[in-house]
């Protein structure tokens, strides 16, 4: 086509099928004269698109080139030279210049009153801050997302926003909440497979590290999805859970055979945390070969050998599972039982048992046994006993109902009553009913 708006819509779609396919430099590319074009056409809607796509682009492959990024970005990346000062350099420059060009984009699609634009790039950005676990802005992303979505009867693009928001739910340890975000994911008539497969494998990762007998399931259409529509992030998301189920089962063969296929297809890309997140199942396997320069420190820390930094990090990060599962493995005794504790706690049943085979091998002596397998199997992490008292609690029954309906004492339920609202993390009883009444079928919560 001649130079207008449609080839600039056109040069615009293919940036955005390059991003999916984690080709960032011929995206930037392509972004970048797609905004050219919109710009001199005075298409404000393409161009908010494309710099959706060239700030996707310039996060993932840290290039900090260009007229959206600010002066000390660029400043940074025209001095840096080919060490590795220089390529934190770039990095850095690569981030500010995407951080600014998705800020722009949101900008002039709500200046336009371009909600559909505004809402991609508000996931656009969520998306971004998960990925790179920078949970308060990603909060702010998604929430404001959502909002508008509703505001403006946008029911049809609120699954994206609903996926990162369980997997960032599902980062931080807030495991039913992620669950309830996935599984509305998977039951709106507008998901697309993409989106899908996205929060199949925040589902299919948290039944995993639950323990649920059904994780396979998720794993395996998430499995097929990816077939259909191959991307690099999403496989390599993929096999990094599948790598970490066969961890939690003791085959080091399968971790191998999950994980080294994905990690030699990102091994020359940028891509720190996905990257950093399967290199480090090869060390724990004893099979990387070689170092990556480029992962997120989390991982860089714990490949090179310094697992306290890398607890650290975690826990700075806001990640629970991860922290203790770096100082289950790696710390000493009272670490240990440290994690243990923070495992069971959070229902991570596989991580806590294998921890304490662990801790037995060792010969530490009067390792805790673990919650009974009915507690396992419960969605909430409730015992039997707890359950039935938030089974009659989501009646409206008041402790002393409830004590005399189960033949305990008021103070017996008062401690029930407080530990249930512990474990949903929740402040009140009515929140506890409603977080009860949305378990699917099978969660092993017995509400009547």
């Amino acid at each position: 086509l001649p130079p207008g708006p449609e080839l600039a819509l056109a040069y615009c779609n293919r940036a955005e099928l390059d991003v999916q396919a984690h080709e960032a430099n011929a995206a930037i590319g392509l972004a970048r004269r797609a905004l050219e074009l919109a710009q001199a056409y005075a298409c404000a809607r393409t161009a908010s698109r494309a710099l959706v796509a060239l700030g996707v682009a310039r996060l993932t492959a840290g290039d900090g080139t260009g007229e959206t990024a600010d002066e000390a970005a660029r400043e940074a990346a025209r001095e840096a030279s080919d060490d590795a000062a220089g390529e934190t350099a770039r990095g850095a420059a690569g981030e500010a210049a995407g951080w600014a060009d998705l800020g722009r984009a949101l900008e002039i699609a709500l200046a336009g009153s371009y909600w559909t634009e505004a809402a991609r790039a508000y996931a656009s950005l969520g998306a971004l801050a998960v990925s790179r676990r920078d949970y308060a802005r990603a909060s702010q992303c998604l929430e404001g997302g959502l909002a508008l979505c509703g505001e403006h009867g946008l029911g049809s693009l609120e699954p994206p926003l609903l996926a990162q928001r369980g997997h960032m739910r599902f980062e931080r340890g807030d495991w039913e909440r992620a669950s309830l975000d996935a599984q509305a994911v998977l039951r709106h008539p507008a998901t697309s497979a993409v989106t899908r497969a996205t929060a199949l494998l925040t589902l299919a990762h948290l039944k995993v590290r639950r323990g649920d007998a059904d994780a396979s399931v998720c794993l395996d259409e998430a499995l097929a999805l990816c077939r259909v529509r191959p991307q690099v992030g999403l496989d390599g998301a993929l096999a990094a859970i599948r790598a970490e189920a066969a961890w939690l089962g003791g085959d080091r063969a399968a971790v191998l055979r999950e994980a080294q296929p994905a990690y030699e297809l990102l091994r020359l890309r940028r891509d720190p945390l996905l990257k950093g997140a399967l290199a480090v199942w090869l060390v724990r396997a004893d099979a990387l070969q070689e170092r990556p320069p480029d992962v997120a420190e989390p991982y860089a820390c714990e490949i090179a050998g310094d697992w306290r930094r890398a607890a650290r990090a975690w826990q700075a990060l806001g990640c629970p599972y991860e922290h203790a599962s770096v100082l289950g493995w790696h710390g000493s005794e009272d670490e240990q039982r440290q994690a243990l504790d923070r495992l069971e706690r959070m229902g991570a049943a596989p991580a806590a048992h294998a921890l304490r085979r662990q801790l037995r091998a060792r010969g530490v002596r009067r390792v805790p046994r673990g919650s009974r397998p009915s507690t396992r199997s419960n969605a909430l992490g409730l015992t039997r006993r707890e359950s039935q008292i938030l089974a009659l609690l989501s009646d409206g029954l008041r402790n002393s109902a409830i004590a005399k309906r189960l033949f305990v004492s008021t103070k017996t339920v008062d401690h029930h009553v407080s530990a249930i609202l512990a474990k949903l993390e929740v402040t009140s009883r009515v929140q506890a009913a409603l977080l009860a009444r949305a378990q699917p079928p099978g969660s092993g919560v017995a509400l009547r």
